[in-house]
This record gives C-alpha cells, structure tokens and sequence, in this order.
C-alpha cells in the first residue's frame, strides 16, 4: 500500500484533544482518467457475477424454505449495483406490508397521520420492502464487510447497543433515507423505500466476491429490530439464509467478527438449515412479478443476471492512487472536475485539490468495519457547491454503493446547514417550525455558524445532548414517543412529500431543471434530502462560504477524518465552527477524529 505523507496534529473534539491526520498537496495532484475508454474497475465489479441460474437457485431454495415454514413470501434478488435481477411473489403471499415501529400509542395504531407518525402506518405494496431488503445486502457491504438488514437495524436506532440506556445513537442514525427514488445522485437504481433496517435482508456472494443481495418480506409489517441482539428467528430471516446456500458471505467478514464501541454487530439470528432437496424453478408455488411505479420501473418481470458488471464505475488514478469515477452508459465521467457558478467559488483545480486530499487520507487510515484489520478505508467523495450543484466525485475501489447518495447528501448538508439562507428557505418549505426551535436554542441558520453532518445530527436526535435519556428532543428532532426512525424529523419532513407521491403512483417530482428532486418546494441545495450522520465539513474560500465536502464508506469516524484532510486550505473559519457553540449547556461537536487513526 502506497500511503502519502502525513503530519500529525492535534485538534480539539468537543473538548477532548485527539490525534488527527492532516495532508497537504505537495505537487500538483495527477488528473485522474475520464476518458470514455476507462476500463472497468476490477475491485470493484463482481468477479463471477450472478447467472439467470444462480438467480433460480437462489429464489429456489428460498421458495422451498417457506414452504417448509408454512409462510407465503415475497422473494427479490439484486446485484451489487442494486439492479433487479428478479422478484417472486408466493401464491397468496400479502400483496402489502405496513411500515411501522413505533412504540407510541398514536402511532402503534397504524393512524397513519403524517403530521404525527411520518412513514408509520403507511401501506407499501410487498415487493418494494423485498426489494429494499435485498438492496441492503447489497449496498451496506463489499469485499471487505457483509453487513445484513439486522445489521443496519442496529445502527439506526436511538440508542447503540440497542436497549442501553444512557449511549449515544447508532452511527448510521438516519441511514434509512439515503438512495431514495427521487435521488438526482443515483448511479446505481435507488431503492423504492431507501435503505432496509426489518431482518430479512442478507448479502450474496459468489467466489469470496460480493454479488448482490436477496430481501424476503412475508409478515406483513417492513420494520426494524427493536432489540437486534435478541435471539428470536424471524421467518423472514430465516428464508434469506436459506435462499441464500451456496452464496454465503465469507465467515470471515461478516458483521458478527466487527466490533464497534467494543460491541459486536449483530448480523443473523438464524443458521443456514439442514439441506433438504430444492423444489424445481418451474414447479415453484407463484410467480415471477415485475415490480413498477410510475417513478421508476425496478424490474420488468424478466429474470436475469447481473445487469450491469461496472455498477457504473471505472477505474482512474489520483496522485498515483487506485480511485474510482462515476460513469454513464457511454463511459464518460459523469462528475468531471468543474468550476463553481458562484463568484468568489471553487476552481476545478481546486475541487480536483480537495478530492485528491480526501483519497490520500483515506489510504492513510486504518477502516473500522473492515476485514481484515489493517484494510485502509474505503470512501465515497462528494465536493458540492453553495447551491448543492456537484462540482466533483471520487472514491476508492472498493467504497460500498451506499455511501454514493449519502456522501452527497453529507456535502449538500454542510453546505446548506451554513449558508446565510438556510433558515429563511426552511420557512418558505414550509419547515419554519424546524428553524425556530432552532432559533430558540439560539441556532440562526444563516451563515453565522458553519455546521458539519455531525453538528447537524447532534440537534437531530430524539435525545439531547444524544445519548443522554429523559431530555427534551433535539431542535430538529421528533420527541418521543412518536420518534421512530420512520419518523425522525427534519430529515423526513424534507422528502416526505416526494415519498409519498412516489409511493402512491405519482411521478417522482422534478427541480425545474427536470433533475429528480427529493426536497419539499424545491430547497435549493438538498436536492436529494439531507442526512444526520458524521462525514462531512463545509469548504470556505477567503473567509466565504464555497462548498461542501462529504464522505462515506467505512466508519463515521473515518468520514469525518477523510472529509476534514480533503478540506485543508479550504477548511472553516474556527471561529464560526459548530464546536464554538453552545446549546442547552452543551458543546456542538464539529469532527471527531480517530485517536490511533494509521495504526495498522
């Protein structure tokens, strides 16, 4: 492994002094390669991608599962890159599930009242849940971690470990509404219901490669393990496992061999079951259905194998080391380098400059959920202007696919989060709630303070300061007991038009550049939401506002190290940064590095 050289330095996390890592450009960083002859990226690409056979296989042995436990499901199959590769539906299987977890009495009753429960209660047809739970598997891991939907469960919700009072929330806290349908980022097909945290959903691989994942929804309510520590064996579960045979993650790999906080993840209650003779795919009990909105048709019907080996990726190089770029059908960089519109703005050198910094600290860096353990971190790297415009992408070659939508929301968060209209464009959404309980806890979104993501998600938690129980909720928060993560604020109030127009058989609205646009009224800058988790600062130029930077792939931590190097010389005021401020007797945090961030 080639690693850059460093400098060490000291800086001061919500009064605590770490050990960070710090870069700076001592040539000229190499242009990566975007020409249309871009080969694709073979860390990347499924080695043995997955057949039309495999598919069979795989739904096969589901199917036979079920039928074993008397339950009648819903079955899909994605590749890596979140393509539907095919979805059976069980004859008399439900043809809907609920979405719901929430504990309060309000909502456990299913009103469905949206200015109450947000997502709670909602009826979703049961292919979109499979269909999401397949793409966890898929997006939330790579070669070097397989991650399921319990696992993500885990690390979504408000306290981690999941039951322990006292413990700040799960460091993917708002995950769940990242690669939505509505997203103008996706490279890859979005998932209908953004990411699945409901036991069902399990990654596939073939030859020690990740290749996709399959997602079972069968009892009628998509939710999320309140305790995913337990020992129960949901059904569900267990018909993944199964459908899964022969396709397993490496043991090695799995969640269940990463500890996080000196906690280890939680990855499958159930054991792959004693092997019984698979029914035949012709003599399976349903059928093969397509899976369409007028959004975005997920899937035609038509079994197949992996659509598209690239996931739209090719290979490039930025100062000497391996990176990825996002690319079209065509092969053409679809992030090229490029100048800010905003007078005053970044240059393409310059945007070329901070992207090339975040990939040589990344390289730098020990992963935290990766094995094995002296893996360097794998990323994905947004610069974003003022508006939210994308001025540029990179990541490494092995970045898992989810953190393609979330960087950018992490950028456009710390971005808009800052920026002197923040407030005001809150109001005119029809947000302004949001904004003046900030505003009496003495946060003015209006330039004066320029936020991180994890500033942002600190005053977006159901608990504050977080982790702290029996406190009113954070300013841009539900309060419990209706906050649920299908109901967390902000952060949902955002999309929850746009979701709810898609999910029931609207178009996926536009910007008036007819880009997809996740935002209530068009927020300038948070074109496909925001999110509440660490990994991204503000960029400034002269003292002004220029940007967002925003990264995510192995660990919050890391983002935030890998989006605080790609920021050097374009770092924020510290004057104005969140960590100077205040609120309820509580310090905003600003970045949190790693104490031991290269050790190896």
């Amino acid at each position: 492994m080639r690693s850059p050289s460093v400098s060490l330095v000291l800086v001061f996390v919500l009064g605590v002094s770490v050990g960070g890592v710090l870069f700076g450009c001592e040539s000229t960083p190499d242009t990566p390669n975007t020409g249309t002859a871009n080969t694709p990226n073979a860390n990347f690409q499924a080695l043995a991608p997955l057949t039309v056979a495999d598919v069979q296989t795989i739904i096969a042995q589901a199917v036979t599962q079920a039928v074993a436990s008397n339950v009648r499901a819903t079955i899909a199959i994605v590749d890596r890159g979140g393509n539907v590769l095919g979805v059976f539906q069980m004859t008399n299987a439900p043809l809907t599930t609920l979405i719901g977890s929430s504990l309060s009495p309000r909502c456990a009753e299913r009103v469905a009242d949206p200015n109450i429960c947000g997502l709670e209660g909602q009826p979703v047809p049961a292919t979109l849940a499979a269909v999401s739970k397949a793409g966890i598997g898929a997006f939330l891991s790579s070669n070097g971690n397989a991650f399921s939907t319990r696992t993500a469960s885990d690390i979504i919700q408000e306290h981690r470990p999941v039951g322990v009072s006292f413990v700040a929330s799960g460091p993917l806290f708002g995950v769940q509404f990242s690669s939505l349908p509505c997203t103008d980022i996706k490279n890859n097909p979005p998932l209908p219901l953004g990411l699945a945290g409901d036991p069902g959903g399990m990654p596939l691989y073939k030859n020690g490669s990740l290749v996709g994942g399959i997602g079972v929804e069968a009892d009628g309510v998509y939710s999320i393990d309140r305790n995913s520590f337990d020992i129960d064996i949901p059904v569900e579960e267990l018909i993944a496992v199964a459908g899964s045979r022969g396709f397993e993650a490496p043991s090695g790999i799995r969640s269940e061999q990463i500890l996080l906080d000196g906690v280890r993840l939680p990855y499958s209650n159930a054991e792959q079951p004693p092997s019984s003779p698979t029914l035949a795919f012709n003599a399976l009990p349903g059928v093969v259905v397509p899976v369409i909105l007028p959004a975005f048709t997920f899937f035609d019907g038509t079994l197949r194998g992996t659509a598209d080996p690239t996931s739209g990726f090719a290979s490039a190089t930025a100062a000497g080391l391996a990176v990825r770029i996002a690319v079209d059908q065509q092969g053409n960089n679809r992030f090229p380098f490029r100048n800010s519109s905003t007078p005053g703005g970044l240059t393409a050198q310059e945007v070329q400059t901070i992207l090339t910094q975040g990939i040589q600290t990344a390289y730098a860096l020990r992963a935290a959920i990766r094995e094995p353990q002296d893996s360097f971190v794998q990323v994905n790297i947004f610069v974003v202007d003022v508006d939210g415009s994308v001025l540029g992408y990179l990541g490494t070659p092995d970045a898992p696919v989810f953190g393609f939508d979330v960087s950018a929301q992490k950028a456009r968060a710390a971005a808009f989060f800052s920026g002197r209209n923040a407030g005001s464009d809150l109001r005119a959404a029809g947000l302004g709630s949001f904004a003046d309980r900030a505003q009496q806890d003495g946060i003015a979104f209006d330039g004066s303070i320029a936020f991180s993501n994890r500033a942002v998600g600190f005053i977006h938690r159901p608990f504050f300061p977080d982790g702290i129980d029996a406190t009113p909720a954070g300013p841009l928060s539900t309060a419990l007991p209706e906050w649920s993560p299908f109901n967390v604020g902000l952060q949902l109030a955002i999309v929850q038009d746009a979701l709810f127009t898609i999910l029931q058989g609207g178009q996926v609205p536009l910007s008036a550049s007819g880009q997809p646009q996740c935002s209530a009224s068009n927020i300038t800058g948070l074109q496909n939401g925001t999110q509440i988790f660490a990994g991204s600062v503000p960029l400034y130029k002269n003292g002004q506002l220029v940007g967002g930077a925003g990264v995510s792939g192995d660990g919050i931590d890391q983002d935030d190290n890998v989006s605080f190097g790609a920021s050097q010389g374009f770092a924020a005021p510290p004057a104005i940064r969140s960590d100077q401020v205040v609120v309820r007797d509580a310090r905003l945090p600003f970045v949190k590095l790693p104490r031991n961030p290269t050790d190896f």
